[in-house]
């Protein structure tokens, strides 16, 4: 079995092993280490499950998603899920809301505006995520932190290098004003997504350059 065949066989195991995509049929192919998905979901949280699943498999270096969103329901109107993205953005008390503009257009929400950090930007797109009859998030939100302390370079090395997930792996971190720069090697789409979070976790980031490469032993 060549490598590309294996690499799909080991998604198409990986996806059928978790019992919420029972009854899910999932297209997959692979080509040098690019894994390709296609097919219908009844929710827009479980595809971003799916996608959760592929890049912990071993040998993915990218995923193309061709994943599309059939609820099985009455589609619901674009002001109607408006109005629930809104609802579920003034509940979380993490989310500033006053700097989120919300755009829904065909069953997609568009999220447009800065928030401080990009945990928030993140518990922005969950919180619409999770909403019945949303086909997609477009999470547009830039981070434009308010605080002037300049980005600790040592302080982001540091804490790449505690992460269990990270160990024995040399990422650098360069730092420009308020954009950081990851180089370096890890063993899959895992660890990468990984040190970038980690970084995302210092203040003053406004963007993050990920530049680390995939690099199967």
């Amino acid at each position: 079995m060549n490598a590309n065949n294996q690499l799909q066989q080991n998604v198409q195991f990986a996806l059928f092993w978790e019992p919420y995509l029972e009854h899910t049929t999932i297209g997959v192919t692979a080509q040098n280490g690019i894994v390709t998905l296609s097919g219908t979901v009844d929710s827009y949280e479980k595809k971003i499950e799916i996608e959760k699943v592929v890049k912990r498999v071993r040998g993915v270096k990218a995923l193309v998603e061709h994943l599309e969103v059939h609820h099985g329901i009455t589609p619901e109107s674009d002001e109607d899920l408006a109005i629930k993205a809104l609802a579920a953005i003034q509940l979380n008390t993490s989310i500033p809301e006053n700097d989120i503009k919300i755009v829904v257009a065909k069953g997609w929400v568009y999220l447009i505006g800065a928030v401080d950090w990009n945990y928030q930007k993140m518990a922005a797109q969950h919180a619409v995520s999770r909403i019945i009859g949303v086909k997609g998030v477009v999470n547009s939100l830039l981070i434009h932190s308010v605080t002037t302390d300049a980005i600790e370079q040592n302080a982001i090395q540091n804490a790449l290098k505690r992460s269990s997930l990270l160990r024995n792996k040399t990422i650098q971190v360069a730092v420009d004003d308020n954009v950081v720069t990851l180089t370096g090697h890890v063993d899959s789409y895992l660890q990468k997504e990984e040190a970038e979070r980690i970084t995302w976790n210092a203040p003053g980031i406004w963007r993050i350059i990920n530049h680390i490469e995939i690099q199967h032993p």
